[in-house]
C-alpha cells in the first residue's frame, strides 16, 4: 500500500478549506494493522473515476486527463484516467442533435426498456446524458499515482509528449508522469498501469534525503513548458517548490522558498494555495497567493550560466486590497489564471468570495502593472477556473464546490455574472478545449465528469450535455468516515 504514515487527517469545521478528511483517525488505523487483501484486490480500476479531482486537456484537445484522488482509501493509490474526447464529442452530438444513445460494439447490450447498457437520460437534467466512463477511456494508458491528488498542469515535452506534474497530498509528493501520446508512464520499465516508483514521486530536495524533505500538504500547480519547470504551493506550511523538469531527463525539486507568508492572525494557520504563471518576453513570471494572508508573491526562475539547478527569484508582491470589510481583509486565495494574452489575471479569493480581476498589461519598464480593475460576488468554497474565448468574447467559468455549480462570468464587463450551471456533486476542476467548444468540470462527490457546451448560438450553450461516469449516490457531508474535499 501507498505508505499513509505521514497523512493528515482534518477536521471538515476547519475555517481554511480545502480539507479533505481522509478518514477517520480509527479507519486509518484498521487499514495499517488490518490490511490482509491480496494486491489485486486493493488495486484500483484502470477505467473507473474515483473522487476525480485535478483535470486537463492535451494541448491538441485529444485527451483529457482526470486524477483519481481515492480520498476514502478504497485502493492502494489513485490513478490517473485518459478521457477520449473525441469519442466524448462523438457522444454528446448524437445525443443533443438526434436523441440517439449510442450502440456500438462496446454499448450494444441493452436493458429490459432497450435502453443501452452504457448511457441513459439524466433524470435530473433534460439535455444531458449520462454514460459509464469505461467506454470512454483510452485503452491501456492510465497511470497509478498516490492519494488525494489535488491539481495538474501539463508541459508540452515537443514531438506529441507531454509530462504531467501532479501534486499528491497523501504521501507528500509531487509526481511526474509521461504521455507518449498513446500511455502514460511514471516507472523505469515503462510498465502499464504500474504505481509510479520513487524517481517519479518527488518527496525530497534534488531527490536527495539527506539535503531535506518537501514540506506537507503539495497543493497547487502550474507548469512552464517554455521555461520547462514548475512551481508548486505547500498548503500546509506556506512555501513554494520549484521543479525543474528538463526535456528528456527526470523531474526534481531544486529549490524551495520558506516562510513565504505571515499566518492568519485570527487562527495561526499559514499556508500557500492559488498559483498562475504569466507570459512575458524577458520570461514566465509566476503569481502565487496564500490561504492565510492578502499577499500575492511573484517569482521567476533563475539559472545559472555554468549549467547548475535553476532556483526561484522572489520579485514583486502586492496585496488584495480593492475588497473586505477593512483594508487588506482579502485572503484564502484559490484558483489563478490569466487571460490569453496574459494581459489579465483572474484570481479566486474565499474570504470575502469573490472573482477578482487585475491588469497585468506590461508598463513602460517591461513590467506587469498588477493593479485591481473589478471585483465581482462570487460562490462561496469555490476552487479552480478557467477562462476562455470560445468566440465571442472570454468568460471565466469557476467551479463552486458547495453549491454544485460553475459560475460563468464576463471579465469584461467587470465580472459581471452571466450564468450558473448545475453540474453535479461537489465539482472541483475546470478544464476547457477550445476547438472542441466544450468545457470539462471533475464532480468529486458523484464520481463524474460534466461535458459543457461552450459555443456561441448554441441552443445548449452554458449546459451539461453529458456526464461521463456511474453517478455515485449522495454522501452526508457531516459523517466523520466520509471523505470530503472542498
Amino acid at each position: 500500500m501507498t505508505p499513509i504514515s505521514r497523512a493528515t487527517v482534518s477536521s471538515p469545521t476547519s475555517s481554511k478549506g480545502p480539507v479533505i478528511l481522509r478518514a477517520s483517525l480509527l479507519a486509518l488505523t484498521g487499514i495499517v494493522a488490518g490490511c490482509t487483501a491480496s494486491a489485486s484486490a486493493v488495486e484500483p480500476p484502470p477505467t473507473q473515476f474515483f473522487y476525480p479531482t485535478a483535470a486537463a486537456v492535451a494541448p491538441d484537445d485529444s485527451v483529457l486527463f482526470v486524477a483519481n484522488g481515492n480520498s476514502d482509501l478504497r485502493y492502494d493509490s489513485g490513478t490517473l484516467s485518459v478521457v477520449d474526447l473525441n469519442y466524448a464529442d462523438m457522444v454528446a452530438a448524437n445525443w443533443t442533435v438526434g436523441g440517439t444513445i449510442p450502440t456500438d460494439n462496446d454499448c450494444s447490450a441493452t436493458t429490459s426498456d432497450g435502453s443501452s447498457m452504457c448511457c441513459s437520460p439524466d433524470p435530473n437534467n433534460a439535455l444531458s446524458l449520462i454514460c459509464d466512463e469505461t467506454h470512454f477511456m483510452v485503452p491501456n494508458a492510465a497511470a497509478r499515482i498516490g492519494n488525494f491528488a489535488t491539481d495538474m498542469s501539463i508541459q508540452d515535452t515537443e514531438n506529441g509528449t507531454l509530462r504531467l506534474i501532479v501534486p499528491t497530498r497523501g504521501d507528500p509528493s509531487i509526481s511526474w508522469i509521461d504521455w507518449s501520446g498513446t500511455t502514460l508512464s511514471c516507472n523505469a520499465d515503462n510498465k502499464t498501469f504500474e504505481l509510479c516508483d520513487d524517481d517519479h514521486r518527488i518527496a525530497y530536495l534534488d531527490n536527495n534525503p539527506n539535503i531535506g524533505i518537501l514540506p506537507d500538504e503539495p497543493f497547487y500547480v502550474w507548469a512552464s513548458s517554455a521555461g520547462q519547470f514548475a512551481v508548486v504551493s505547500m498548503f500546509d506550511t506556506g512555501d513554494v517548490t520549484l521543479i525543474n523538469s528538463p526535456i528528456g531527463a527526470n523531474a526534481y525539486a531544486s529549490d524551495l522558498s520558506q516562510a513565504l507568508f505571515e499566518p492568519d492572525p485570527n487562527t495561526g494557520l499559514i499556508g500557500a494555495a492559488g498559483v498562475g504563471g504569466r507570459t512575458a518576453p524577458t520570461g514566465d513570471i509566476v503569481y502565487v497567493g496564500a490561504s492565510s494572508e492578502d499577499r500575492i508573491q511573484t517569482y521567476t526562475v533563475g539559472r545559472p550560466a555554468d549549467g547548475q539547478a535553476p532556483f526561484l527569484l522572489p520579485g514583486n508582491y502586492f496585496f488584495l486590497d480593492a475588497v473586505g470589510a477593512q483594508a487588506g481583509d482579502s485572503e484564502d486565495t484559490r484558483g489563478i489564471t490569466f487571460s490569453a494574452d496574459s494581459t489579465q489575471m483572474y484570481l479566486i479569493n474565499r474570504d470575502p468570495p469573490t472573482l477578482q480581476i487585475f491588469d497585468t498589461s506590461l508598463n513602460d519598464a517591461g513590467t506587469p502593472q498588477n493593479t485591481a480593475v473589478a471585483v465581482a460576488d462570487l460562490c462561496r468554497e469555490a476552487n479552480l477556473l478557467q477562462a476562455i474565448d470560445s468566440g465571442d468574447g472570454e468568460r471565466v467559468y469557476v467551479s463552486c464546490f458547495q453549491d454544485g455549480l460553475v459560475d460563468v462570468l464576463d471579465p469584461s464587463g467587470g465580472g459581471t455574472l452571466l450564468d450558473q450551471i448545475e453540474t453535479g456533486s461537489g465539482p472541483y476542476a475546470v478544464a476547457a478545449s477550445l476547438s472542441r467548444k466544450k468545457l470539462y468540470v471533475t464532480n468529486f462527490l458523484d464520481d463524474t465528469v460534466a461535458v459543457i457546451d461552450i459555443a456561441p448560438g448554441s441552443p445548449t450553450r452554458d449546459r451539461v450535455v453529458l456526464r461521463i461516469g456511474t453517478v455515485k449516490p449522495p454522501v452526508a457531508p457531516t459523517t466523520a468516515s466520509t471523505p470530503i474535499l472542498f
